[in-house]
C-alpha cells in the first residue's frame, strides 16, 4: 500500500532581534513547522533565491530595508507568498498600512506565540490549493523549449517528462526569460 507524506509548511522568520528569531524557531519547530531565519532584507533575498517558503513572518522595524518596503517589493514582483507582519508598531494606522501594502495578517508585539501560530495556520488555510506559494496569478501558460516544458501556473519545469524542482528565485528568473 502506498503512503503519502506531506512536508511541513516552511516558515521564513525575518526579524532583527535574535531573541525573537530564536523563540519563534523553537516554538514553531515544536509545533511541526519548518523554520528558516533571516535577520534582515538582505538575508531574506538570499534565502528566497535558493529556497521556496510557504509563509513569511516579517518584522516591520529593521535596519536597512524595513518590513513595509520588503512587503511592497515582494508584491510588486508578483510574489504571492503569504506574509504575516509581526511588529512593535501596533497602532491602527500601522496595521492598516501593513495590510494595504500586501501583508495577509498583522500582529503587534508583545505577542502570544500561540496566537501567532493560529494566525499562521489561518493564513495558510486560505491558500488556493492549485497554486504553489509565490506563484503569480493568472499565468496558466505552458512553454515548451527543446526537451523542457515549463508550466507557469503550477511552477512546474519538466525535462523529458521528469519534473525538476524550482526555488522561488529560479522560477522568477525562468519566467522572466521565457
Amino acid at each position: 500500500m502506498a503512503t503519502t507524506t506531506t512536508r511541513p509548511d516552511k516558515i521564513l522568520v525575518v526579524d532583527d532581534d535574535a531573541r525573537i528569531r530564536d523563540l519563534l524557531r523553537r516554538y514553531l519547530t515544536q509545533e511541526g513547522l519548518e523554520v528558516i531565519l533571516a535577520e534582515d532584507g538582505k538575508a531574506l533575498n538570499r534565502i528566497l533565491l535558493r529556497d521556496t517558503v510557504d509563509l513569511i513572518v516579517l518584522d516591520l522595524m529593521m535596519p536597512g530595508e524595513d518590513g513595509l518596503s520588503i512587503c511592497r517589493r515582494l508584491r510588486a514582483a508578483n510574489d504571492r507568498t503569504p506574509i504575516v507582519m509581526l511588529t512593535a508598531k501596533g497602532e491602527d494606522v500601522d496595521r492598516i498600512v501593513g495590510l494595504e501594502v500586501g501583508a495577509d495578517d498583522y500582529l503587534g508585539k508583545p505577542f502570544n506565540p500561540r496566537e501567532l501560530l493560529a494566525r499562521i495556520h489561518a493564513v495558510l488555510r486560505r491558500r488556493p490549493p492549485q497554486e504553489a506559494p509565490g506563484a503569480p496569478s493568472g499565468d496558466n501558460e505552458v512553454v515548451t523549449f527543446g526537451p523542457f516544458s515549463f508550466d507557469m501556473g503550477t511552477r512546474a519545469l519538466q525535462k523529458n517528462g521528469e519534473e525538476l524542482p524550482l526555488t522561488t528565485g529560479e522560477f522568477a528568473m525562468l519566467k522572466a526569460l521565457v
